[in-house]
């Protein structure tokens, strides 16, 4: 029987909110993809996977390594709101890069809030970095 890779999504989002709590608080950040969960709250951050392609696969389920991809979006608002969204973030970017992740930053910004856009990719071939 072949060996597979386990897709570590689950392992990934419970480090990362795991590290992201003490910044923006108990049930403030999730996978959801909605933007209306960020709604009424002045801190929040969401993480969700954009793709896990593989590389170097075979037809027959033999997967080498698969490229994980992960998008993190840390939202602000009232005073200091874009200060407090570069600080989500880099608590976020710690976490991730922690896990052997490639940061590439796209910063956006919105009018009644602060948003920062950052994505991380890496290949995964069964183990996650350790802190």
């Amino acid at each position: 029987m072949p060996d597979t890779i386990n897709n570590p999504v689950s392992e990934v989002f419970s480090r990362w909110s795991k590290d992201i709590q003490p910044t923006v608080g108990k049930g403030n950040f999730s996978m959801e993809k909605s933007q209306t969960i960020a709604s009424g709250k002045t801190k929040y951050a969401r993480l969700f996977m954009m793709g896990n392609p593989t590389q170097s696969t075979s037809l027959e389920g033999h997967e080498c390594a698969t490229v994980l991809s992960f998008q993190t979006e840390s939202y602000a608002s009232g005073t200091k709101a874009l200060s407090t969204a570069y600080e989500i973030d880099s608590k976020s970017h710690q976490a991730m890069v922690s896990m052997g992740f490639r940061p590439e930053e796209v910063a956006n910004s919105e009018k009644s809030f602060k948003r920062i856009i950052s994505r991380y990719s890496r290949i995964y071939t069964g183990q996650l970095l350790e802190v």
